[in-house]
């Protein structure tokens, strides 16, 4: 067997570290081994697993702890009908690894395992701008417009275009605007754009709970339903320190992505010692920095320019602001003929 030490997922909702043979799969699953506090985390997740969605329906690992430790793999499920069928005794191998739902469990490999949180992290922050900015929009709209329960948004244009009430049964052509000042809708309006400055992916924004409002007849619009309106409106708060958290989640992932981008960067161009970015582009990549400090450009293999590009879309995805890469490093290029863009020198290897 040729091991390689990596990350898996069985789920998507966590990632750990673990010991497989790429080429040993089960319906092109892994089946990977884990030290002892890997199988803890695991053990974990799946207990609060079976507390969320029942234990009749989720396996679960428990540890029997001990001078050797093992490890009970438990299908609940099977137990009525074959009780000794439905669990495993899993001893630790000769590396003292427990190998645990190869062949069974579909595992597959993450790619990039220790930055794996960081970008679910970043996710989460955003999608909380998201609710905190339809939460705040829902109040400052009431305030016209009590009985307010969503609103339609155009996300290209950054724009309220619509306000839906319980009680009203409007035209196409009514679109509930005609209570509002310029102010009130103003304001409304700004704190979406600023939700929108940082993504506005529509298959994301569905993630993120603004749902696509097909029933309008217009595919580009979404949906923001507004929480139950509470007796004191909680104000701008919310949404400051929602987006002050993702500021730190958004640089977070640039600084934790550089090692990658720096190896996916040196594999394609040897020479490279940094790269060149359009942060405003939708394929950042500029070009590279090369050893002379001069910028090389030219053609890299196809596979190579797309991990590069896949690279740094990921790094991207969240748009971050001239102030987030200058936090994180990355300097301003002046040269007349590639304005708006910014460098990053690589550290040493």
């Amino acid at each position: 067997m040729s091991m390689i030490d990596t990350w898996v997922s069985v789920t998507g909702g966590h990632a750990y570290p673990a010991r497989l043979d790429p080429s040993h799969c089960w319906n092109g699953w892994v089946s990977p081994a884990f030290t002892l506090d890997a199988v803890r985390q695991l053990a974990d997740h799946t207990d609060e697993d079976a507390e969320a969605y029942g234990h009749e329906c989720v396996d679960q690992v428990h540890i029997i702890e001990g001078t050797q430790p093992v490890v009970l793999f438990v299908r609940w499920q099977y137990f009525t009908e074959s009780p000794k069928d439905s669990v495993n005794v899993v001893v630790p191998d000769a590396d003292g690894l427990y190998w645990i739902g190869g062949c069974e469990w579909t595992w597959y490999e993450v790619k990039d395992g220790p930055i794996f949180y960081t970008r679910k992290d970043a996710f989460k922050a955003w999608r909380r701008v998201l609710l905190r900015s339809g939460q705040r929009i829902g109040e400052i709209l009431r305030t016209r417009a009590p009985h307010a329960t969503s609103c339609l948004v155009d996300p290209s244009l950054g724009r309220i275009v619509r306000v839906e009430d319980v009680g009203a049964w409007r035209t196409f052509d009514d679109d509930g605007l005609d209570v509002f000042d310029t102010a009130s809708l103003s304001e409304a309006d700004d704190v979406l754009q600023k939700a929108l400055d940082h993504g506005r992916d529509p298959v994301s924004l569905e993630d993120a709970g603004w749902r696509p409002a097909r029933d309008s007849g217009r595919p580009e619009l979404h949906r923001i339903h507004f929480a139950p309106a509470a007796k004191d409106p909680a104000g701008d708060a919310p949404v400051d320190e929602a987006r002050d958290a993702a500021t730190a989640a958004r640089r977070k992932l640039l600084m934790e992505t550089v090692p990658y981008l720096a190896a996916d960067v040196r594999e394609a161009r040897p020479d490279a010692i940094g790269v060149v970015v359009d942060p405003d582009a939708d394929q950042p990549f500029v070009t590279f920095v090369a050893e002379t400090g001069a910028r090389r450009e030219g053609t890299i293999p196809g596979e190579q320019a797309r991990k590069l590009r896949e690279r740094m879309q990921d790094m991207f995805v969240y748009r971050p602001t001239r102030e987030d890469l200058t936090a994180c490093g990355w300097v301003p290029v002046t040269a007349e003929h590639v304005p708006g863009t910014y460098a990053l020198i690589f550290p040493a290897e």
